[in-house]
């Protein structure tokens, strides 16, 4: 009897009521940390590529001390991150840039002012040794990243498109290039820059010559000497 008596007490309690007692008051503030979120604007800072606003919500993310959370505004690319001399070292497959073999080299890329970047890169291959000089611009409020490669052997490469990251500061450049000559010969390109540690990145590219699809070109790391860097 006495367990009768219990569920008949409870089913008497408005359903309302049992809910409302695990839910907190109304108009309570949400509980939990706020989210990391950008101010809005764009104030140029002498001398600098970013806005105050994205290198203020950079510093956010390097004194975090928590996870990010799903809806923390990503901290965004910071073209700073490229300074430095990076050495790269990988086997590329026969194609119109050359022969098949191993290709290694130095790539060392300067601040020039605002977001202009400068980079002259020495290389030897299967094809004997080359050199290409780069012209790097910005563009924080498009996140838009453009690289002009003057190539000594023989040809120019124009790389473009969007640079994006995500709140775990992962950040990725997928790029196009602008069909160029080598030889006579019409040559595609297009890739990928994952860059998500301070001291590494890693360039996936596709060729593509004349009219025949896109083929993989291989995977290149690229090691940051002398640094760690920042992102």
């Amino acid at each position: 009897m006495r367990s009768l008596s219990a569920v008949a007490l409870l089913m008497a309690v408005p359903v309302a009521t049992v809910l409302a007692q695990g839910a907190p008051p109304a108009g309570a503030p949400p509980t939990g940390p706020a989210p990391i979120a950008r101010a809005p604007g764009e104030t140029t800072v002498a001398g600098k590529c970013l806005f105050k606003e994205d290198l203020d919500l950079i510093e956010a993310h390097r004194r975090l001390t928590r996870t990010t959370l799903n809806n923390d505004a990503p901290a965004p690319f910071n073209p700073d991150y490229l300074v430095g001399r990076w050495t790269f070292d990988y086997e590329m497959p026969e194609s119109a840039l050359g022969p098949a073999g191993q290709i290694s080299g130095t790539e060392t890329i300067q601040h020039v002012d605002g977001c202009r970047y400068e980079s002259a890169t020495q290389a030897k291959g299967p094809g004997g040794a080359f050199t290409i000089k780069s012209t790097i611009v910005y563009d924080p409020s498009a996140h838009y990243l453009v690289v002009v490669e003057r190539d000594s052997r023989g040809f120019d490469v124009i790389k473009q498109g969007r640079v994006g990251g995500d709140s775990g500061g992962y950040i990725t450049h997928h790029w196009v290039a602008a069909p160029f000559l080598v030889k006579g010969k019409k040559v595609r390109l297009k890739g990928t820059t994952f860059m998500s540690s301070p001291v590494s990145s890693r360039v996936r590219t596709e060729i593509a010559e004349g009219d025949a699809p896109f083929v993989s070109l291989g995977t290149v790391w690229m090691q940051r000497q002398g640094s760690s860097g920042a992102k």
